[in-house]
């Protein structure tokens, strides 16, 4: 702003210099013509006043007098005695003087009013040189504007690039250490389930080697037992079969390698309540003596250890004789 305001100061000092120069020109043209126009003082001149009637009558016969119509004019008056100095000017002088005075008042005016339309002009030049240079100074802060929004838009468009950057980052950096940590607990979870498994499957394995243990224990004391209820089961077992062969008839159709498989039913207490006859090579009346000899035979001997009479009983019949 500091340009604008001393061209300013600098047009007004040349025009203020330039209206001097025309006041000054104007001056001294006037005195020059002030001074041309005045006349050099003359010499007097000594002269007598003839009447016009006397030139014309000389040489010549009088002629009459007209009677004059009008009164005569009066006589002048003598001829007053001349100053010293420059004589009083004439009225063709005063009216060139003030003919001179006159174009020289319109010069002035004219000149004035150059000057004054010089000077609007200049005004204007100025007033329109300043508002161009506003209006460029306008447009230069504009773009100055402009370009510092543009600047501080890219700024802030790369601030919030810069930003995005730095979430998606750190997005990923939690994305990354929370698969991390994921996949750490799922390994840990498995190592622990392996553990786990590993553990029951020995604990399991420990259980089954102790039931295989406990199984083999427990077969070897039912085979021991069995051995035992075995032998004393097939004592028992002679010893009814015996006493059905002490209480059988023998009938005459009866041949030798007589063999029977006989159903018996029994109560508690040994009585026997049923017979029946499975395979027999013996004719019905065999079969009817063997049925009749259980019947004979009961009630049974108990089984040996206390164990209580069997609901059912198979016996294999085969006497001796």
């Amino acid at each position: 702003m500091s340009e604008p305001v001393r061209d300013r100061w600098l047009s007004i000092g040349m025009s203020v210099l330039l209206h001097g120069s025309l006041v000054a020109l104007l001056a001294i043209g006037f005195w020059h013509f002030r001074r041309a126009s005045t006349p050099a003082p003359s010499v007097p001149i000594n002269a007598t006043l003839i009447d016009a009637r006397t030139l014309r009558g000389v040489g010549s016969a009088p002629t009459p007098t007209p009677k004059p119509t009008q009164t005569p004019p009066p006589a002048q008056p003598p001829p007053e005695a001349q100053q010293e100095g420059p004589p009083p000017p004439t009225p063709d002088e005063i009216a060139m003087r003030e003919e001179a005075a006159k174009q020289e008042a319109q010069h002035q005016a004219e000149a004035q009013k150059e000057l004054l339309a010089r000077q609007q002009a200049k005004q204007a030049a100025e007033e329109a040189q300043q508002q161009a240079q506003a209006q460029a100074a306008a447009q230069a802060a504009a773009a100055k504007q402009a370009a510092e929004d543009e600047a501080a838009a890219e700024a802030k468009k790369a601030a919030q690039a810069k930003r995005a950057a730095q979430a998606r980052k750190l997005a990923e950096a939690r994305k990354k250490a929370a698969a991390a940590k994921l996949a750490a607990e799922k390994k840990l979870a498995e190592e622990r389930k392996l553990a786990e498994e590993k553990k029951l499957a020995e604990e399991q394995a420990a259980q089954e080697r102790a039931a295989r243990v406990a199984d083999l224990q427990q077969s070897l004391q039912e085979d021991q037992r069995a051995a035992a209820a075995s032998g004393a089961l097939a004592s028992w077992q002679s010893e009814i079969t015996s006493r059905i062969q002490n209480a059988w008839i023998k009938p005459p159709t009866a041949q030798p390698g007589i063999k029977c498989v006989l159903n018996v039913s029994l109560v508690p207490g040994g009585s026997v309540t049923g017979v029946s006859l499975g395979e027999c090579n013996g004719d019905g009346a065999v079969r009817q003596s063997i049925q009749t000899a259980v019947y004979n035979a009961s009630p049974l001997p108990p089984p040996p250890d206390g164990i209580p009479f069997p609901r059912q009983l198979i016996i294999t019949f085969q006497p001796t004789n």
